[in-house]
This record gives C-alpha cells, sequence and structure tokens, in this order.
C-alpha cells in the first residue's frame, strides 16, 4: 500500500481548498434576451480565478454576438484585478466590433468605476432593463433610413 507524503497531501488538500474558494466567489449566468447577451455577474470579481473567469467568459462571446450587458447587480467587490478584467473585456470588445455596458452596480462599484474612470470607457445604467432598453434605442437609430433632402 503506498503512502502519500505529508507535503504532497498538504499541497492535494490545497488546491481543493483553492478550486472550492474560486468556484464559489463569481457565479456567472449568460443567456441571451432578442439581440442582446446578458452576463450576470455574482459575487466578487477579484484577483485569481475570478477575473480570468469574467474576461475568459467575455472572450468566447464576443465573436458570436454585438451587444453585451454585464449586470453587475450581484457583484459584492471588485479589486484592481477586476477592475483589469473589465479592461480586458473593453480592448476585446473593440477588436470584436462588440458593444459593451454594464448594469446595477452598487454604490460603491459604480464610484470606484468613476473614480478609476471606467465610466469613460463603459456606458453605465443603473438597471438592467435600462441597459438593454439602451442597446434596442441605438439599433433603431442605426437602423432608421438617413433624411435625405
Amino acid at each position: 500500500m503506498g503512502q502519500t507524503s505529508p507535503c504532497a497531501l498538504c499541497e492535494e488538500q490545497r488546491l481543493n481548498r483553492q478550486d472550492k474558494e474560486s468556484e464559489l466567489r463569481l457565479s456567472l449566468e449568460t443567456r441571451v434576451a432578442e439581440d442582446v447577451t446578458v452576463i450576470c455577474c455574482k459575487g466578487t470579481i477579484a484577483y485569481r480565478a475570478e477575473a480570468a473567469a469574467l474576461s475568459g467568459e467575455f472572450a468566447e462571446l464576443a465573436p458570436r454576438t454585438r451587444r453585451v450587458v454585464i449586470d453587475l447587480c450581484g457583484v459584492e467587490m471588485i479589486d484592481a484585478a477586476g477592475l483589469g478584467a473589465l479592461i480586458s473585456v473593453a480592448l476585446t470588445a473593440q477588436a470584436s466590433l462588440c458593444s459593451v455596458t454594464l448594469a446595477a452596480p452598487a454604490n460603491l462599484i459604480r464610484e470606484l468605476l468613476e473614480l478609476t474612470k471606467l465610466t469613460s470607457v463603459f456606458e453605465v445604467h443603473p438597471t438592467l432593463d435600462a441597459a438593454t432598453v439602451a442597446f434596442r434605442q441605438s439599433q433603431r437609430q442605426e437602423q432608421a433610413p438617413a433624411c435625405k433632402f
């Protein structure tokens, strides 16, 4: 019968604990409502797997969609890595010709977005409904025929 060394056992337990922690800190649910893709975030967008999960989720979606709303209503905290993930989202969106807006950030998160000037990068709407309505209005304006005089 082989024995696992104490160091290997400790490392395995640490990795299992790390996997469980990252799973619990941020959940992402993606859905499509008509022509707008919504990424609902719940938890924290922070250093480690959480920030990478948001960037990765968006990178997978960007080539297949033109309008994305990131719903922040369930986000409790964003740290510097989370802000970096949002910048990564903005760069990926620009490269993919995809529009992204943020919806429903809590007051402290909205203040952080303003402080870091990310409100100049993203449109920020107070609710998910407001963000989707804004997208649909902009789509109607794009499709309206030009006035000819």
